[in-house]
C-alpha cells in the first residue's frame, strides 16, 4: 500500500472539518489552493469566476510566498480563461509569453510575462469558474493526468466554494432549464433602439476618435479666439496644416490664412518675400510690392516646415515677433505686424533645426499630432469622409476588411488613406472584402498587407473599432454582433467595458 502524504492528509482533515466551530472555510480554501499551486509548480494560483458584467470574481489567490495577490482581477488572461472554460478538461498553455493574446491586463510593456498558464475548469451551474495557475519560470506542469490527491483537492475546493459537483451533463441540463425559464418570463421582443452614434472630436475639418487628441482639441478650442502662437509637430500627413486652418477659422480673425513654405525661400529673397519692398528698391522695382506679412495682416501667417527655414529667414521672423513691426526693403517707415503666427514641423522631439529663441516665441501652445499607427481607428474615419466626398454611394467595407485596415502601419499617414479612398471609389466594387482590399493595398506604394495574420490577431490590435462597427451594423443587437465577430457574449461584454463602449443599450436579446 502506498503511504499517504502527511501534509495532504492534514489538509484533507482540515477541509472536511466543521468550519463553524473553527476558522471558517476561507483559510481552508487558501490552504488547498496554495498546496495545489506548489504541486503544479506554479508561481501564482487563483480560484476565479467570470461574472456577467465581464469582470472576474476572485474567490482566493496566493503567490509564491503564500500571500494574497493584489489586483488579482487584472492578472487573469482573458483568452486563456475563455479557451479553457469552453471545455471540461484542464488546459496548459505553454510559451504563453510568446502569444500576445495570452497577455493579462496587468502585463504591460516592460513587465515580464507569464511563461505558462494552466486553467482547470470547475463545475458551476451559473458562470464559468476555474482554478488558474501561471508562472514566469520553468517549462510548465506535466500534461499527464493529475494525481489522485490533486484531483481530490480540486473536488474539495468546489465543495467549499459551493460550486457543486453535479457532473457536466447535470450542469448543462440545469443551464438549459434555467435559460428556458428565463426565456418564458421575457416580455415580447421589441425593436432594437438605434445604436448611439460614435462620438468623435472635431475642430474645423480635423476630426479624431482618439482620446488623446480629444483632450488636445478641447484645449485648442479654449485658445483659438486668442492671438497665442501655436507650434504644431507631427509626421508628414498627420494633418498639421488642416489643424492650423481649423485654428484660424475658429479665431474670428477677418484676415486671410497665408501659408509660407519655409523651405522654398532662398536666403537672398527672405526680406522681399516676407516684408515686401518699396518702389525703386532695386532696378526693376517700378512699384511697391507687398510681402506675405501684408497679405496676412489681420489674419494668420502659417509657417509651414519651420524646421526647413534658412538661418536668415529664422532671424527675420524672430525680429518681427520680438518688435511687432517690420520695414519693407528700401522703405523708411515701420509697419505694424498685425498677424497671428502658427508654425509646424515634421521633426518631433525637440527640433534642433529651429533656433531655440524662435521656438520659444512660436510655442505659446505646443501641439503634437500622433501618427495614424498609434490611432488606427482614425484611418477608418478619414476613409469614410473621403469616400463620402468621392461617391454618393460609397462601397461597403466588410468587418474583416476594416480589421485589416486597422492593422496597417500607414507610413504616409493621412495621404496613404486618401490615396486608398480614391482607389476604392474607382474600383467599381460595391462590397470590399479582405481579398479585394489585399489587392488594393498590395499595389499602393509605401503600404503592404498584413502577412500571414489571421483576422483574430488583427482584431486584437484594433478590437474597439471593430466591435463598435459590428454593433452599429447589427443595430445594437449584441447576439448578431457576437456572430459577426466570432466571439462569445461574455467576451463581448468584457471588451466593450474595456474600451468604454456603453453596455446598457436597448437590445431585444437583453430585454
Amino acid at each position: 500500500m502506498t503511504k499517504a502524504n502527511p501534509e495532504f492528509l492534514n489538509l484533507l482533515l482540515d477541509a472536511l472539518s466543521d468550519g463553524e466551530d473553527k476558522r471558517g472555510s476561507g483559510p481552508r480554501i487558501d490552504s488547498l489552493l496554495d498546496w495545489l499551486r506548489v504541486q503544479r509548480g506554479a508561481e501564482r494560483g487563483f480560484v476565479v469566476s467570470s461574472e456577467s458584467s465581464g469582470d472576474y470574481h476572485i474567490w482566493c489567490s496566493r503567490d509564491s510566498t503564500g500571500r494574497k495577490i493584489p489586483a488579482a482581477q487584472k492578472s487573469i488572461s482573458h483568452h486563456a480563461f475563455d479557451q479553457a472554460c469552453e471545455g471540461e478538461e484542464p488546459v496548459i498553455f505553454l510559451d504563453a509569453h510568446l502569444d500576445r493574446r495570452m497577455r493579462s491586463p496587468a502585463e504591460t510593456d516592460g513587465v515580464q510575462r507569464a511563461r505558462w498558464i494552466e486553467v482547470i475548469p470547475l463545475n458551476h451551474q451559473r458562470v464559468p469558474s476555474a482554478i488558474y495557475f501561471d508562472s514566469r519560470f520553468g517549462e510548465g506542469p506535466s500534461p499527464e493526468e493529475p494525481s489522485i490527491e490533486q484531483s481530490v483537492a480540486v473536488a474539495l475546493l468546489e465543495k467549499l466554494l459551493g460550486l457543486g459537483s453535479n457532473g457536466s451533463s447535470s450542469r448543462k441540463k440545469e443551464q438549459v432549464r434555467r435559460q428556458a425559464d428565463v426565456e418564458e418570463s421575457l416580455p415580447p421582443a421589441v425593436p432594437a433602439a438605434p445604436p448611439k452614434e460614435r462620438v468623435f472630436s472635431q475642430i474645423g475639418k480635423f476630426v479624431s476618435y482618439s482620446s488623446e487628441i480629444q483632450k488636445l482639441i478641447e484645449e485648442l478650442n479654449k485658445i483659438k479666439g486668442t492671438d497665442i502662437p501655436v507650434f504644431i509637430e507631427g509626421e508628414s500627413g498627420t494633418g498639421k496644416e488642416l489643424l492650423a486652418r481649423a485654428i484660424h477659422q475658429g479665431s474670428g480673425l477677418e484676415g486671410e490664412f497665408v501659408v509660407l513654405h519655409c523651405g522654398t525661400v532662398t536666403e537672398s529673397l527672405v526680406e522681399i518675400e516676407l516684408f515686401g519692398n518699396a518702389k525703386g528698391a532695386f532696378t526693376d522695382a517700378h512699384q511697391e510690392r507687398k510681402g506675405l506679412l501684408d497679405f496676412a495682416s489681420g489674419g494668420t501667417l502659417f509657417l509651414d516646415a519651420i524646421d526647413e527655414a534658412s538661418p536668415a529667414l529664422q532671424a527675420a521672423l524672430l525680429r518681427v515677433i520680438e518688435s511687432g513691426s517690420y520695414r519693407r526693403v528700401a522703405a523708411s517707415e515701420e509697419v505694424e505686424a498685425d498677424v497671428r503666427f502658427l508654425a509646424c514641423s515634421s521633426v518631433v522631439k525637440k527640433n534642433k533645426k529651429v533656433r531655440p529663441e524662435l521656438r520659444y516665441r512660436l510655442a505659446g501652445f505646443e501641439v503634437h499630432i500622433s501618427p495614424l499607427r498609434e490611432r488606427p481607428e482614425d484611418a477608418l474615419l478619414i476613409l469614410d469622409q473621403v469616400l463620402a466626398e468621392e461617391k454618393v454611394n460609397p462601397p461597403e467595407i466588410q468587418v474583416e476588411a476594416q480589421a485589416l485596415l486597422l492593422a496597417q502601419r500607414w507610413p504616409g499617414n493621412g495621404w496613404d488613406v486618401v490615396h486608398l479612398a480614391h482607389r476604392l471609389a474607382t474600383s467599381g466594387h460595391d462590397i470590399i472584402d479582405v481579398d479585394r482590399l489585399q489587392e488594393l493595398l498590395g499595389v499602393m506604394a509605401g503600404t503592404s498587407p498584413v502577412p500571414s495574420q489571421g483576422v483574430r490577431d488583427v482584431l486584437g490590435r484594433a478590437e474597439r473599432e471593430v466591435i463598435q462597427r459590428a454593433l452599429t451594423d447589427a443595430s445594437g443587437n449584441k447576439s448578431v454582433a457576437c456572430e459577426t465577430l466570432g466571439i462569445s457574449r461574455r467576451t463581448l461584454y468584457r471588451r466593450m467595458k474595456k474600451h468604454g463602449i456603453p453596455l446598457k443599450e436597448t437590445d431585444p436579446d437583453d430585454s
